[in-house]
């Protein structure tokens, strides 16, 4: 498709124009607002969303910032693309916030497909979000080395809870029907057995005699096993997506089984990140929080950064917050909340060069390391440290009082550490500091209490920046610090805003990237809606100013 010729400027026959006193009162306003302080942030993304076309061949294409205003409008309002599309023919209120003239004749839903899949093709599934934030930037609204708190929330992926039976038998099917697209079932062996057996055949859900069901797991793995025999062994060229999905059952089959004593079993221990559902292998299946108040979920996880106000003194009732996303970054379900918070970092200081001055975390986030890091890097990570784990019976970490500058540690009992070793391992490169007490021990009142070592000697092994987790354990006793963390609190309602109001906790689409796509066209949506509410806000107070004067 080729790029259309770029049109910013707008003329007396659209809708804006024509019916502007239409959108002059109440909230549609908002639409005018759109097209005069939205539209221009993405119109300043132009030179980026060109390299979506070709410049000159092919039938012409919708304007790319046009069809970036309709996939924000339609995250805005939470719109279907049928919808979208239908609502830039029939809706007054779309065509002012877009600049279409009355006659506009719409476009077939499929377009905004094309687009995302041209932006997710491109790396390009930030751009509306950057480009919101680099609009509010630029009106002082987002501030440089700005306050900000960070918190994770799950993404619900949009697959089938599987068994472990039906996410094989599945791949099997995808990976037959790939191979008779291109002709070549007919040469993998009993082919006629396996089509009828996979492609034309559905499991019984109510089934529940778990022999059978078990002989049919097994089956499955020795069909699997056969696939991928005659495939190493097979000298035609295959498609690139015959290709994908036979390693796909390479994959799942390796996962899901292995050899025991010459026969294929089930793994008994499944590896972390296994596939859940061959329609979305980059899906998985995680687990967040305690054991009575265990969150489990097949998907994704996305880590929200938004900025916290520099006065925290309540607002009036009914101001709009002022407040705004400045990161959404999508990983995988089974990474790290701090692995989380490195790319969130990061993401920030690539697209905008911007760190945070100060950053509320809860208490994943927080450790020695990432103590460490931040003070190096020049900002505050504020969050409560998670206590350490008991030592047997014993004491706890933070019950001793460990300076690693003067390499000493002192016992609950005031007895100074003998011995302190910097260990490094060579498995895994860990280095930490091990303190002894040696004959101190012997004579303590406090020895049982201390450990159930059979010499009964305590050891303490702490990280290489302990000494800032202490300082930060033992920050956390004192009220101000208690008051300081209610900054956090407000990424909770935040994270329940995109949940309830853009549906941001259930993925639309399949795939790492084109989640990751979605959630970032949520957090602009997101940030429009604040921004276009604290702007209609300010226009009333305004007026009501004008009025009493």
């Amino acid at each position: 498709m080729s790029l259309p010729r770029n049109r910013e400027q707008g003329n007396l026959f659209q809708v804006g124009m024509l019916f502007g006193s239409l959108f002059e009162q109440g909230e549609r306003r908002r639409f005018q607002l759109f097209y005069d302080r939205i539209m221009p942030a993405l119109w300043k993304y132009r030179d980026r969303l060109e390299k979506l076309y070709c410049r000159d061949n092919g039938r012409p294409a919708f304007d790319p910032v046009f069809l970036a205003g309709v996939t924000l409008l339609q995250f805005m309002e939470k719109a279907p693309d049928r919808k979208a599309a239908d609502q830039t023919v029939l809706n007054l209120g779309w065509k002012c916030a877009l600049g279409l003239p009355p006659e506009h004749e719409g476009f077939h839903p499929t377009t905004l497909v094309v687009f995302r899949n041209r932006l997710s093709a491109n790396d390009l599934e930030r751009v509306l979000f950057d480009a919101v934030v680099e609009e509010l930037r630029a009106q002082g609204l987002i501030r440089k080395r700005s306050k900000q708190r960070l918190d994770s929330t799950h993404i619900v992926g949009l697959v089938a809870y599987m068994s472990t039976l039906e996410c094989v038998r599945e791949t099997l099917r995808l990976a037959l029907e790939s191979l008779e697209r291109g002709g070549h079932l007919a040469l993998l062996p009993e082919w006629e057995r396996l089509r009828e057996r996979y492609c034309e055949t559905e499991l019984d859900w109510k089934d529940q005699d778990q022999q059978k069901l078990r002989r049919k797991l097994v089956q499955a793995a020795e069909d699997a096993f056969g696939i991928l025999t005659w495939w190493d062994a097979y000298t035609k060229p295959l498609s690139e997506s015959e290709q994908q999905q036979l390693a796909l059952l390479k994959r799942v089959f390796e996962e899901q089984f292995e050899w025991e004593e010459g026969q294929l079993q089930e793994r008994k221990q499944k590896l972390s990140g296994t596939v859940a559902d061959p329609h979305d292998p980059e899906a998985q299946w995680a687990a967040k929080g305690k054991d009575n108040q265990k969150k489990t979920w097949i998907g994704y996880k996305a880590q929200v950064t938004e900025t916290v106000p520099e006065d925290p003194t309540p607002k009036p009732m009914g101001e709009p917050t002022q407040e705004f996303l400045v990161d959404v970054t999508t990983t995988e379900a089974i990474a790290s909340d701090l692995d989380g918070m490195d790319r969130a970092l990061e993401n920030q200081a690539t697209h905008h060069e911007d760190r945070p001055s100060e950053l509320f975390v809860d208490t994943a986030y927080v450790s020695d390391d990432t103590l460490h890091e931040a003070e190096l890097q020049g900002w505050e990570l504020v969050g409560p440290a998670r206590s350490s784990p008991g030592h047997l019976q014993g004491f706890r970490t933070e019950q001793f009082d460990v300076c690693n500058a003067k390499r000493k540690a002192i016992c609950p009992a005031g007895k100074e550490s003998t011995q302190c070793s910097l260990i490094q391992e060579k498995a895994t490169g860990k280095v930490y500091y091990r303190y002894e007490w040696s004959y101190h021990c012997d004579t303590c009142p406090l020895q049982k209490r201390c450990n159930g070592r059979k010499d009964g000697r305590r050891e303490l092994v702490v990280g290489l920046y302990h000494d800032l987790l202490q300082a930060r354990r033992r920050e956390m006793e004192t009220a101000e610090f208690k008051v300081r963390m209610k900054q956090r609190a407000g990424i909770e309602g935040t994270n329940s805003e995109l949940k309830r109001g853009y549906g941001f906790g259930r993925s639309r689409y399949r795939g790492l990237k084109k989640t990751h796509l979605a959630n970032c066209c949520i957090g602009a949506a997101c940030n429009s809606n604040r921004w276009l509410r604290r702007l209609l806000w300010e226009i009333d107070q305004e007026a009501a100013r004008s009025m009493a004067a």
